[in-house]
């Protein structure tokens, strides 16, 4: 599990989330932070890639954090910002082969399947069911929107391979 900061780059609002319009903070802690998160998945790549700089080959990640959207529709409580919703989101990734190399099986790399996988565990004992789909942060034909009760929850897919190549990632990590 990863804990990170909910400022982040405007790149990967961009990019990752397609946030065209992200919340800009008046007094950032440092330059490259200078909007609110509307999505975990730039900081999960941040910290693969901090990962993968290491020699780390096999990497698992998961966040449960706070996202943040302009919502002219809350108003000013104890625990709401007027004009912004802060809902809690899960994410996570995987990256590498699908086990500890060991000598009794090939290794292979993780997949589409495997985190289609870990995302029904994770809803068990509910079904959800999966649909093509498109998200600015995965690869098209690659991407599968998650539903549960005729309503869209997420996405799960591999990294889009703009993104991998620009993250400089050598092979795609599955992200949900």
């Amino acid at each position: 599990e990863t804990i990170n900061f909910s400022f982040v780059e405007e790149r990967w609002e961009r990019e990752l989330a397609g946030n065209a319009d992200p919340i800009r903070l008046l007094n950032p802690i440092a330059s490259q932070m200078s909007v609110m998160r509307s999505s975990l998945l730039g900081s999960l790549l941040a910290v693969l890639k901090f990962n993968l700089d290491r020699r780390t080959d096999r990497v698992r990640l998961f966040e449960v954090g706070r996202v943040f959207f302009k919502d002219a529709s809350i108003v000013e409580s104890d625990t709401t910002v007027a004009g912004f919703r802060q809902p809690m989101r899960v994410a996570g990734l995987a990256y590498g082969g699908t086990d500890m190399l060991q000598w009794g099986s090939a290794e292979r790399a993780v997949d589409f399947f495997d985190v289609k996988g870990d995302v029904q565990a994770l809803l068990a004992p509910r079904r959800p069911a999966f649909k093509v789909a498109e998200h600015p942060a995965m690869h098209p034909g690659r991407c599968a929107s998650v539903w549960l009760d005729d309503r869209c929850i997420g996405h799960v897919g591999e990294l889009h391979p703009r993104w991998r190549q620009g993250y400089e990632v050598a092979q795609a990590p599955v992200l949900f």
